[in-house]
């Protein structure tokens, strides 16, 4: 019997094990482009500020751009549940504001998502199994109808890998029974998380 052989991964294409974060503006594409430019700008600036203010240099994390949010890799030096607290609170402390100063057309939700894993760079961007998975989590549909159900401004979901290694293990930070199980299968992978939704 013939074995197929996995490719290498080419020596060109760099690994590091960190935490990933991925955020997208719920009902994007239901604006006009107008509003989508809106409301492009206005994630940065919330981003920018909540990670600097969360200990987290936005200028030393790496970005990809996903037209309606943004894909976040963290350096491999920064603890990885500062991506929940204080994260999680400085980001919904910046929506609040947001949402409090602009018309309902220009109102945001987010949806967010954290992994914890390897992440491949190579010429083209990032890549890799967890960084799959990170996605999967972050189109989940229990995702989008807990943060549709709540009328909250951010919902979150962890990884059960991420959840075991660090909401349970930081208790004092993070209250690990906020989260809520939950399994399902998006895009034919198998998804096993955990969502939090921020109280508004």
């Amino acid at each position: 019997m013939t074995r197929t052989r996995r490719p290498a991964v080419p020596l060109s294409v760099v690994s590091q094990l960190c935490a990933m974060f991925a955020v997208d503006i719920a009902g994007y594409t239901d604006r006009d482009e107008e509003i989508q430019l809106h409301l492009r700008g206005a994630l940065y600036d919330m981003l920018r500020s909540a990670f600097d203010a969360s200990g987290i240099p936005w200028t030393r994390c790496q970005r990809q751009d996903r037209g309606d949010g943004v894909l976040i890799i963290i350096p491999p030096d920064i603890p990885p549940h500062c991506l929940v607290s204080p994260l999680l609170g400085q980001l919904g402390n910046q929506l609040r504001s947001h949402n409090r100063i602009v018309t309902a057309s220009a109102q945001m939700q987010l949806r967010s998502a954290t992994h914890l894993g390897s992440v491949y760079r190579d010429g083209h961007g990032f890549a890799g199994e967890d960084l799959n998975l990170l996605c999967r989590m972050l189109d989940a549909r229990p995702l989008r109808r807990a943060l549709a159900a709540s009328g909250a401004d951010l919902a979150l979901i962890v990884s059960d890998h991420f959840y075991e290694t660090v909401i349970r293990r930081r208790p004092s930070l993070t209250d690990p029974t906020a989260f809520r199980s939950l399994r399902t299968v998006v895009k034919r992978t198998s998804v096993h998380a955990w969502i939090h939704v921020a109280a508004g």
